[in-house]
């Protein structure tokens, strides 16, 4: 604790508190021991018709014109919110009036002793009982015990014998109200500091709790995140073997048992000719899985690099549909080219052959996906940017589906009998790369009705 060792005060914040608890936990007391001192003092003026009548009259005066009016204005005021304010300095007034009225009394009669014991419930009542605080009482009581000796020597002319009886006696009574006082009030301002340490240090263990509680949340949210991170990368792993297995063996099944076959002497032309033109499929197939998976860790890992030049997409559009046509006319499929009037004139600076890859990806989702009708493809502009698109007739995507038809080696039942090959990685490979070409890219489709894959593409 640290105090002012003579006057017991706090540091400024702390000294504020404590006088408001110290107010608090005194005015009951404080109340109960005023009103007895105020009706004692007033009961004493029996005791002056009784054994100095000649002064009755004087002594009435002191007690019942001065002191006990302003005992019990004091006491009046204690029910009032002023006295929160005052009341340290109404209670040294106190004291000191009431000290002063004995005195005078114990002035005029000093061989009569039954005045001093009105002397000594003063000392008592200021210094131990009305919680007027040390320095305070301390002051009054001397102040009181000077005003008494003023009177003694001066004005009653009392025997140095009764002068330093009385003197004994009330400095004996000083001395033992200081020290009484002093050690009241330290050991109320040290349970005051104990307290105060104790709140601060609950606070602060409630802190940690509140912060212990936050970091348990927080570390469950990221165990729960690590946790679905890694299931999902078991899923990924998994998805990634099984797809790998499927699609790597079977073109190397398809390219070695037909090149075998092809091996054997008495197989008819027309007989090689469709085994050829197995191992030519399957071969195809397998480069285009490699090509995938060498596309799609190219695009994880930051390396895929992004060459800008200015070229016509108009052209570029037209060689996507020579290379395409082939392919939809063998499913008869419609292959629809559409774009603005002014395609034929209009130039952009992007990569030529990243945005090939993801019309070439999504035209082929389209022509796999779509048993009849038409698949439309081309592009709008729309201010700065270039809007391209792939719409078929398939067989749709559902909604629940959509949110995931980006996701690495995604198909829309991948659980269930795959009827088309593939290695679920046009779509994730399409996404990364319009990224890296600052666009974006988006599907609307309804189950059964088809699909409309759209990106964009800065001018």
């Amino acid at each position: 604790m640290v105090f002012n060792k003579i006057t017991l005060a706090l540091s400024e914040k702390d000294e504020i508190l404590f006088r408001k608890k110290y107010f608090s936990d005194s005015i009951i007391q404080f109340r109960i021991a005023f009103l007895l001192v105020t009706v004692l003092y007033a009961a004493f003026g029996y005791l002056d018709i009784k054994v100095v009548p000649e002064f009755a009259e004087l002594f009435h005066v002191i007690r019942f014109y001065f002191v006990v009016p302003l005992l019990s204005l004091v006491f009046l005021l204690s029910f009032t919110g002023l006295f929160r304010k005052i009341w340290q300095l109404l209670l040294f007034i106190c004291f000191i009036v009431s000290g002063a009225g004995i005195s005078v009394m114990t002035t005029l009669v000093p061989e009569n002793y039954s005045y001093y014991a009105g002397m000594m419930l003063i000392f008592s009542a200021g210094y131990f009982f009305i919680k007027l605080r040390f320095l305070l009482a301390t002051i009054a009581g001397w102040t009181t015990l000077i005003i008494f000796n003023i009177g003694s020597v001066f004005y009653a002319h009392a025997s140095s014998m009764i002068i330093i009886n009385n003197n004994f006696f009330f400095i004996s009574t000083n001395l033992i109200g200081m020290f009484a006082a002093y050690n009241i009030e330290y050991y109320a301002r040290r349970n005051f500091d104990m307290n105060q340490e104790l709140d601060r240090q609950k606070t602060a263990v409630e802190d940690v709790n509140k912060n212990l509680e936050k970091t348990v949340v927080e570390r469950t949210k990221d165990l729960m995140e690590a946790k679905n991170k890694a299931e999902q990368s078991d899923r990924l792993k998994t998805a990634f073997m099984n797809n790998i297995s499927h699609e790597i063996r079977t073109p190397l099944n398809g390219i070695l048992g037909f090149s075998e076959l092809m091996a054997v002497p008495d197989i008819t032309d027309e007989e090689r000719e469709q085994y050829f033109s197995i191992v030519k499929s399957s071969s195809s197939r397998l480069i285009n899985t490699v090509t995938d998976y060498m596309d799609m860790s190219l695009i994880t890992s930051g390396n895929q690099e992004v060459q800008k030049l200015e070229f016509a997409p108009g052209d570029l559009l037209d060689e996507i549909y020579t290379i395409f046509r082939p392919a939809s006319n063998m499913k008869n499929l419609a292959l629809l080219l559409q774009m603005p009037t002014m395609a034929g004139s209009l130039k952009i600076s992007s990569d030529k052959e990243l945005l090939r890859k993801v019309l070439s990806h999504l035209l082929d989702n389209a022509i796999k996906f779509t048993k009849q009708g038409t698949i439309s493809f081309g592009f709008n502009v729309k201010g700065n940017v270039l809007v391209f698109f792939v719409r078929d007739t398939g067989i749709g995507i559902n909604q629940a589906a959509q949110p995931t038809i980006f996701d690495k080696f995604m198909q829309e039942n991948t659980l269930d009998t795959r009827d088309h090959d593939g290695s679920g990685l046009g779509l994730s490979i399409s996404q990364g790369i319009v990224h890296l070409l600052g666009g974006e890219i988006k599907v609307e489709s309804t189950k059964g009705m088809g699909s409309v894959f759209s990106f964009t593409i800065p001018c």
